[in-house]
């Protein structure tokens, strides 16, 4: 799960300059600068939800390494990020903040919906924790908050602990992880 934190105020800039076709060419800019990093990653994107976007990796066909592509597209993407921001600063526009989660676990993948409208997507509980822990990245202060599961299958890569959360649903504590670097 990858969103921008902060999007109220940014909404806000925008709606005081009477400019709202402004914030929808910023989301679509970022989102469209995001999703090249996911797809050329060998991400699936799921779906948008406003600012969000939720991906996966590994269905559906088998992606060797998911884990280690899934990190490296949040590098990319917090790379990316600062470019566009210093765009945006030349520009006297507001800076982007985003908060992104990965795990790593068993879901349920597939067309899902009503009869009306279904689309492909993912559930279960490793997908719940992604996206419980892209929300602790704003209580973290770090943009990168990565699972215990996710870690342990990147060999070869460096990792600062973040200690220990608890998450709504959860009874027991998540041991959380960044990059290093």
């Amino acid at each position: 799960f990858m969103d921008i934190i902060g999007f109220t105020p940014i909404s806000e800039f925008y709606k005081n300059k009477d400019d709202p076709e402004g914030l929808v060419e910023l989301v679509n800019e970022f989102l469209d600068e995001m999703t090249t990093i996911l797809l050329n990653n060998g991400g699936m994107i799921d779906k948008f939800m406003g600012d969000c976007i939720m991906a996966f990796w590994n269905a559906p066909l088998d992606t060797p390494g998911h884990e280690k592509l899934a990190v490296k597209t949040a590098s990319q993407m917090q790379k990316e990020l600062k470019k566009l921001n210093r765009e945006l600063k030349k520009e006297k526009l507001p800076q982007i903040n985003i908060g992104i989660g990965i795990n790593t676990g068993e879901a349920l993948v597939g067309n899902m919906g009503s009869d009306q409208r279904f689309d492909y997507s993912v559930i279960g509980d490793a997908v719940n924790l992604a996206s419980r822990l892209e929300s602790s990245s704003k209580e973290l202060k770090k943009t990168l908050v990565i699972g215990e599961k996710t870690k342990k299958k990147c060999k070869g890569m460096r990792f600062t602990s973040l200690g220990t959360i608890n998450v709504k649903g959860k009874t027991e504590d998540i041991k959380v992880f960044t990059i290093s670097g």
